[in-house]
């Protein structure tokens, strides 16, 4: 998993899920706009692989993205998603203002940026798991995590109310690590997310659509969505295989969620 590819500049971790995608699109930008080259290896997490001795090398944390930078004398391994995108946007000077130039304009876009990591991502990745991949309903889980769903989404739509980006006037890594989540909205309301509800958000959604990485991405989504199947992931957490067949969570049609 970690042999070395001289053939091309980055080596991307990934397993095709909302953490990952914020890397795609980051490294199809830079495919376009830099020429880079980038060789993508699955890391199949229903099989343990990230918790393998190759993988543990290139990511002690055992998760993904990760990528290896071949560009200078010896390789270097970048792993959490935004590091990732901070090391790749300063590198090539793209998607963050220079702080030497534009300080304040390069604070909003790494505040927001750091703000997904550590808002957005962990209340919807759990939002996720107590909806698909847990055995069994937890019902505080889904309260607690759709609430605070809710809340972001929130203050998403009043911040778009007033920017036409995440991180300020212009595209940035701040839209792209929010657009690894957010772009699922396209495809489905999770969260209960409309347009009549979120305007702006949608409005931003609209926009960011129009690049050629967003389109490529929606289309690993779309492709997602149509093989999509929680028994894999599932049986980490239950040998039941009852459980791990359900369809959903057993008793999650009788929780009623809030959407205020």
């Amino acid at each position: 998993m970690i042999e070395i590819n001289n053939k091309v500049d980055y080596i991307f971790y990934t397993n095709g899920t909302p953490n990952t995608f914020k890397i795609k699109l980051i490294l199809l930008e830079l495919e376009k706009k830099h020429g880079i080259t980038f060789e993508s290896r699955n890391v199949d997490v229903t099989k343990k692989e990230n918790y393998s001795d190759e993988f543990v090398k290139i990511n002690p944390n055992k998760k993904v993205p990760a990528i290896v930078d071949q560009t200078g004398e010896k390789p270097f391994i970048v792993f959490e998603s935004v590091s990732i995108l901070i090391y790749l946007a300063q590198k090539y000077n793209i998607f963050l203002p220079d702080f030497k130039t534009n300080p304040l304009e390069n604070s909003d876009v790494i505040t927001w940026a750091v703000w997904q990591a550590a808002n957005l991502g962990p209340a919807f990745g759990q939002y996720f798991h107590f909806s698909f991949f847990s055995p069994t309903v937890q019902e505080y889980s889904l309260h607690r995590f759709n609430n605070e769903a809710q809340r972001i989404l929130r203050l998403l739509d009043d911040r778009l109310s007033v920017s036409p980006y995440i991180g300020g006037k212009e595209y940035s890594i701040a839209d792209i690590a929010s657009a690894g989540w957010l772009l699922y909205l396209n495809f489905a309301p999770f969260y209960n997310a409309t347009k009549e509800r979120f305007p702006h958000l949608f409005k931003w959604l609209d926009l960011i659509g129009q690049r050629e990485s967003v389109k490529q991405v929606n289309q690993s989504i779309s492709e997602g969505f149509k093989n999509f199947n929680p028994s894999g992931l599932r049986s980490l957490f239950t040998d039941d295989p009852d459980l791990i067949n359900a369809k959903a969570p057993v008793g999650i049609e009788n929780v009623v969620l809030k959407y205020d």
